[in-house]
């Protein structure tokens, strides 16, 4: 029996490096072809505002499209909601300065029994984290 892990979620971070085309958006590439993918509605919301803030319209419009239909949307709930700022507050005991959006996408992710995918320094040293860097291992084969 396969006991690797395979459903991950995509944060801003990999989803940036998959459009880009850039060497970490390889790694998500990869993933994004073989395993289950989610995206928080977190994400959404901060793509958008990236496309937006650049003027990318258009190109807005096409990768929304993509990620919605490659990977399983997932909203907060009342539950992550009325828990996310114990996990942030324990983050922050542990000396990790993690900010509220970043600490939803967690809680999302746990509660999902999801790995986040990213490279954001914010998540590094995080428990369920792929952390992306191409000179480190990957659990990409």
């Amino acid at each position: 029996m396969n006991s690797e892990i395979t459903n991950y979620l995509f944060d801003t971070y990999a989803w940036i490096e998959y459009f880009l085309g850039s060497e970490e958006g390889k790694i998500v590439k990869k993933l994004l072809e073989k395993c289950n993918i989610s995206t928080s509605i977190i994400s959404i919301a901060e793509l958008s505002d990236k496309y937006y803030r650049e003027e990318l319209f258009e190109e807005w419009e096409g990768r929304y499209h993509f990620i919605i239909n490659k990977s399983t949307i997932l909203h907060i709930s009342l539950e992550i909601a009325k828990n996310v700022g114990k996990s942030k507050w324990e983050l922050r005991n542990k000396g990790k300065t993690i900010g509220l959006a970043d600490s939803l996408i967690l809680e999302t992710a746990e509660k999902g029994d999801l790995i986040i995918v990213t490279g954001d320094p914010h998540f590094k040293g995080i428990e369920n984290v792929n952390f992306l860097k191409v000179n480190e291992n990957s659990t990409v084969d």
